[in-house]
């Protein structure tokens, strides 16, 4: 039981250490801590509805006719815009979340596959590469002119524009291990292929990995606010940011706020998960220099 508590109090000891070891690394990681814990307690915090609250267009707070009851004021039709930026705010994540995770997954397993089959990797690498001088959310945009127009086919049309590019950048980081002396060493000592992929590859591509995913979440996040804001994913309930600022263009000129509200949260987002990502870089930069 002490050897438990022991071990306990050693991991939480490095991992307050590891999330101290940088500024940026601090700060990304507390801010991503509160973005979770802020969609978790949503509903017991603020009491969040999306129904009609007013019978008129509220202006913000601070301005003259507003109500501090609704900090950003109400749109045409009632609905409080801070409720409303809640629930758009989460769904956002939501889907954004859900897009990564099949890119990781379908990425991770054809990855793992393209390793052993050398055959088909040259003709699936350069596939990848002519894929990749076309712009990742121009693809998905003309995809989506032509595919059905709904939530669920636009996060597919999301996943498959991203996926070229982080199957060809973990590849490359998969040769490029492969190609390391101590990867020969073990294949002269005669381990098999699949062991040293299994024990030695992907345990220290590992951080490059969590790297590519971060850097996959922004670029998912964006293109899915632009592709909603356009008008894709006409199926789309709760709205997410990217249709809260079309829906809030029409009272743009009484109250810009309501606009500009919808994309704060995703700057503020993309910062904290880029200073992540650049802390975790440069503690990983100082291990390979030592």
């Amino acid at each position: 039981m002490n050897k438990m508590i022991q071990a306990m109090i050693k991991s939480r000891i490095s991992i307050k250490n590891s999330l101290h070891s940088n500024i940026y690394i601090m700060i990304g990681s507390y801010g991503v801590l509160a973005i979770i814990l802020l969609c978790l307690a949503m509903k017991w915090l603020f009491n969040v509805q999306l129904e009609p609250v007013f019978q008129q267009q509220l202006p913000p707070a601070w301005q003259s006719n507003g109500d501090l009851n609704h900090l950003l004021g109400t749109d045409s039709v009632g609905h409080d815009i801070f409720n409303y930026l809640l629930v758009s705010y989460k769904t956002t994540l939501t889907l954004t979340l859900r897009a990564t995770f099949y890119v990781v997954v379908v990425g991770a397993i054809m990855n793992y596959l393209l390793f052993f089959i050398p055959l088909f990797r040259s003709i699936i690498a350069l596939f990848f590469r002519v894929i990749m001088t076309i712009p990742p959310l121009l693809s998905a945009i003309v995809i989506a002119l032509v595919w059905h127009n709904n939530i669920h086919s636009i996060l597919i049309i999301v996943g498959l524009s991203y996926l070229p590019r982080f199957v060809h950048n973990l590849h490359h980081q998969i040769i490029q291990e492969w190609q390391k002396t101590y990867i020969t060493a073990h294949r002269l000592d005669g381990l098999s292929t699949a062991k040293i992929l299994n024990g030695y590859i992907i345990p220290n591509i590992f951080p490059t990995y969590l790297i590519e995913v971060i850097v996959l979440f922004c670029h998912i996040i964006l293109a899915l606010t632009v592709l909603t804001f356009l008008g894709f994913g006409d199926n789309l309930s709760p709205p997410d940011l990217g249709a809260m600022m079309y829906r809030m263009l029409s009272i743009i000129n009484s109250n810009y706020w309501a606009f500009f509200s919808s994309g704060i949260p995703i700057v503020i987002t993309v910062l904290f998960i880029h200073m992540l990502n650049f802390g975790v870089h440069i503690v990983l930069t100082k291990r390979a220099g030592n």
